[in-house]
């Protein structure tokens, strides 16, 4: 799967997901409205990932895929991802900076370089998180994240109350 294939599975994706969304409004609990899922932009170069065209990624399609992207991504052959490299990477491959995965979830050090370590690592935990069923592979079912599972909410931070049980103008 190319790049040009790849971005229209994202804006077909992206135009599901938008469809979906409006279609089923927020809140609605009615079981025949559609259900709002999502593709995320490792998901789905996970699925160019698949070599064979059986429909799912193997753990050697993975491995054979983080080699080639790793490989696309450092640029000048010097064997680590710099800022730059990571950026222009980012753009062509996942659509853009601000999507993710970011910089930094593979730059564990912060020493503003990723190591081919570094980026099978973190890669290895990406199709590990989705391989729902453990079997080492991943199938398309997989890559599907419903809205709610994307990003779990965060719990709301109590703030303590000041000193003395009294606030400003008390």
């Amino acid at each position: 799967m190319n790049f040009v294939s790849i971005r229209a599975l994202a804006a077909a994706a992206g135009a599901a997901l938008a469809l979906s969304a409006c279609a089923g409004g927020a809140g609605s609990s009615d079981r025949t409205a559609p259900i709002r899922a999502l593709l995320s932009a490792d998901a789905l170069m996970f699925v160019s990932f698949d070599a064979d065209g059986d429909l799912s990624v193997s753990e050697a399609e993975s491995e054979a895929g983080f080699a080639r992207e790793f490989a696309r991504a450092d640029a000048n052959a010097d064997g680590s991802m710099q800022p730059i490299e990571f950026s222009n990477w980012s753009n062509l491959v996942l659509g853009g900076s601000q999507i993710g995965p970011y910089r930094l979830d593979f730059d564990r050090n912060v020493d503003n370089v990723i190591t081919r370590q570094e980026f099978d690592t973190e890669m290895r935990a990406r199709f590990a998180a989705y391989d729902a069923d453990e079997n080492k592979g991943l199938s398309r079912t997989e890559f599907v994240r419903l809205v709610g599972q994307a990003r779990p909410p965060t719990p709301r931070r109590q703030i303590a109350p000041p000193i003395g049980g009294q606030g400003p103008g008390n």
